[in-house]
């Protein structure tokens, strides 16, 4: 055999056993394949949360998120960087799993969470230090800053036929000036809706606590929130888009 060709055989040979030796030696691993998508998912960053105040999430300009149903879920819809209203979109985040945030959203059902990729490309950490406290059973809410009530006022709930919906929701928006009188000075809109509207109403089926001209202290609305206009216009001052909102009975 000319010595060449038995040169090249003994290089090819030596090759094929380190290949199904794993490697370059007898300790090596074994190569195994990474999945594309699971490779993806590990170069895919993840949004820092903090680890202080009542944690939000918020939109990036120009940008879009998805909203599942669950984590890796189906999803239900998008939100843009803005509110139907025109707000920024802050979602208040109540839970977390592994890349993912459970928020409360007016696109799902009363006390059911959507759930956003923590993508830092499209959305922004914050917190913020207020929620707010409503107890239908006594016609009292409460503005709670870093912890302590700021101010405890009187409200007017849901009639019995048209109760308002109890839970954990957040803060889409504020308002003030340019409406309808039997809103008052202002209104905080919320992610809950009224599930059960009065006959011949139509005004949406969002919940807000808003200001009124009437009296309070009752059972008397038909689901949202009144207050006199001093007390809300405190709330417009100091509530932001994703500040939490407890309703209890």
């Amino acid at each position: 055999m000319d010595s060449r060709a038995w040169g090249l055989g003994l290089a090819v040979a030596i090759a094929a056993s380190v290949l199904a030796a794993g490697g370059c030696g007898s300790d090596s691993e074994p190569v195994v394949a990474v999945p594309e998508a699971e490779a993806e998912t590990k170069r895919e960053p993840i949004l820092r949360l903090p680890e202080a105040g009542n944690v939000t999430v918020q939109v990036r300009d120009d940008r879009r998120v998805e909203l599942y149903d669950s984590p890796n879920g189906k999803v239900i819809g998008k939100a843009r960087d803005e509110t139907e209203w025109g707000s920024p979109t802050v979602f208040a985040v109540q839970r977390t799993k592994g890349r993912w945030a459970g928020v409360p959203t007016a696109l799902f059902e009363n006390g059911r969470l959507a759930w956003v990729r923590l993508d830092p490309r499209r959305l922004r950490a914050g917190s913020v230090v207020a929620e707010i406290e409503v107890d239908l059973s006594d016609f009292n809410a409460k503005l709670i800053v870093a912890g302590e009530v700021k101010r405890s006022f009187t409200v007017a709930v849901g009639m019995p036929t048209a109760p308002t919906p109890t839970g954990r929701f957040a803060v889409t928006d504020t308002f003030r000036g340019d409406l309808n009188p039997a809103y008052g000075c202002c209104a905080v809109a919320l992610t809950a809706r009224q599930t059960r509207l009065p006959s011949g109403w139509f005004g949406g089926d969002r919940i807000a606590i808003h200001g009124t001209p009437g009296p309070v202290g009752g059972a008397i609305s038909s689901g949202c929130v009144r207050a006199h206009d001093r007390d809300v216009n405190e709330l417009i001052n100091t509530v932001p888009p994703g500040t939490p909102v407890t309703i209890k009975q």
